[in-house]
């Protein structure tokens, strides 16, 4: 038995005894872990892994190839745009010029007939005022002939009186 304890003792104090008891203690925690369910299930998460980013790059592939497609025509649909805006433009300056045209010829009308009226009121005022000037020279006419000749006075009057009697008969 001395024996045996001197193996014992060396093989406890030698470094192939910690090296057995850790490769025993190992495997038990392996045993419990389940260290190749674990390594399985990593091994699944890295292939999903791998799978969606291939999924991604297909859809990111999709999405440039449907990029560049809607590119390809951007030039041709800036054109056909800024056409179509250069016709509007157009059509909104010709229908400015020709109401700025039409707005011209109304204002030109307008002065026309203010004109007119003016013309006609200071024709009026004239024509009035010469009347007015040509009674007053009428009138002093009238006196200055009957203050010359006193005898046209009296048969002015007398005419009168006969016209007013001739009147009053009827």
């Amino acid at each position: 038995m001395k024996e045996f304890l001197e193996i014992w003792d060396l093989i406890v104090k030698s470094n192939t005894f910690n090296f057995v008891l850790l490769v025993a203690i190992f495997c038990f925690i392996f045993k419990k872990i389940n260290i190749s369910k674990i390594l399985e299930k990593l091994q699944n998460d890295i292939i999903n892994a791998i799978e969606n980013v291939k999924n991604s790059k297909n859809i990111a592939d999709l999405k440039l190839s449907k990029a560049k497609e809607s590119i390809k025509n951007l030039d041709k649909d800036i054109e056909n745009q800024m056409a179509q805006a250069n016709k509007t433009a157009q059509s909104i300056a010709d229908t400015i010029f020709q109401n700025t045209d039409k707005s011209i010829e109304l204002i030109n009308k307008n002065v026309d007939k203010v004109i007119s009226t003016e013309e006609k009121s200071l024709s009026s005022a004239l024509t009035e005022k010469t009347a007015q000037a040509a009674i007053l020279i009428a009138q002093n006419h009238i006196i200055t002939t009957l203050i010359n000749r006193p005898d046209l006075h009296e048969r002015y009057i007398n005419e009168s009186i006969q016209e007013l009697d001739r009147i009053q008969l009827i």
